[in-house]
């Protein structure tokens, strides 16, 4: 064999196998934007992707994206193929009302699947003598990662309930732990399914106040944000924390770009519907009942090849998905 052919063949042997899905071939890897170490992306993406990847037999590799919003955007671009994200971010993206989107209404990305609700989660050591919200003003608070839901949200949600901070700032979940723990920080707002591994890590080494909101404080972010509504944080979640907290909260879905071919876009959300219990272990919070009526509300479409997989598991989808 002739140097130039045995080449050749070896390049074909490199090649991943094409499948055909509903008449579609697809050979090339899907890429998945996740989230940043400490949060709950970061965690249930890789799971997620493991259980599409055995169902389909198309590799998926991943990107540890900045976030909800940040995901949105890689498929935008034509970067990735897969995501997730959360319901106002998902929202803005569509109206193009929030500044990461340039004012552009971003209309490629499309819901798969519903995935597990997430908490606005307000803590601050105790030595800083921070309890209530209104105490936040004027104090230099995290949010969480640039492109995730916290950097998008807690900013609107502060400026709703009247509370001007000194600066929100964003920036990687277990870095700006670390500048909560040094002071550098008067309180961290993260959104995500609680416990976030982050606020879990940082509870063994040290005593922190949950800030939480009262009935009426939720009533104005749910009133004035859309996709924020009042939520839990039951008792017993961190250490020393003997009572529940009330907070505002939104749902995090699955998002595909509106090009990925209908069965296969079917098979990856079946893969994920059918490994519920294995997705719970890694995030537990996705044990709940998944709230398919909220992203419906917003007018989210879902991908067409995803509807009857989630049909097939008892949700309810109308006949126009958008």
């Amino acid at each position: 064999m002739s140097p130039c052919r045995r080449n050749l063949l070896s390049i074909a042997l490199a090649l991943p196998a094409s499948r055909a899905f509903g008449g579609v071939p697809w050979s090339r890897a899907l890429l998945m934007g996740t989230g940043r170490v400490g949060g709950n992306y970061s965690l249930y993406g890789p799971a997620w992707g493991g259980l599409a990847q055995a169902a389909t037999g198309v590799d998926i590799a991943f990107i540890a994206s900045g976030g909800a919003a940040a995901n949105i955007l890689l498929i935008e671009q034509g970067t990735a193929q897969l995501g997730m994200t959360s319901l106002p971010v998902a929202q803005a993206a569509r109206a193009g009302s929030a500044a990461w989107t340039g004012g552009v209404k971003l209309q490629d990305f499309r819901a798969l699947f519903p995935m597990f609700p997430s908490v606005l989660q307000i803590i601050s050591p105790v030595g800083t003598d921070i309890t209530t919200l209104a105490q936040l003003a004027g104090k230099t608070i995290g949010s969480g990662p640039m492109g995730g839901t916290g950097a998008s949200a807690v900013p609107a949600v502060l400026k709703a309930l009247g509370i001007r901070p000194g600066r929100v700032i964003a920036g990687d979940f277990l870095p700006q732990m670390q500048a909560l723990h040094d002071g550098r920080l008067a309180a961290c707002a993260f959104i995500g399914a609680p416990p976030l591994p982050a606020i879990t890590r940082m509870a063994g080494r040290e005593k922190f106040a949950l800030i939480g909101f009262s009935a009426e404080q939720q009533a104005r972010v749910q009133a004035r944000l859309p996709g924020l509504r009042a939520m839990t944080l039951p008792a017993g979640l961190f250490p020393g924390q003997g009572v529940a907290v009330a907070s505002v909260g939104t749902e995090n879905f699955a998002i595909a770009t509106a090009s990925l071919p209908g069965a296969l876009a079917g098979e990856i959300t079946k893969a994920a519907l059918e490994g519920h219990a294995a997705l719970a272990r890694v995030v537990p919070a996705a044990a709940q009942r998944p709230d398919i009526g909220a992203i419906l509300a917003a007018s989210i479409p879902f991908h067409p090849g995803a509807v009857d997989a989630l049909r097939a598991f008892g949700m309810k989808i109308p006949s126009r998905t958008g």
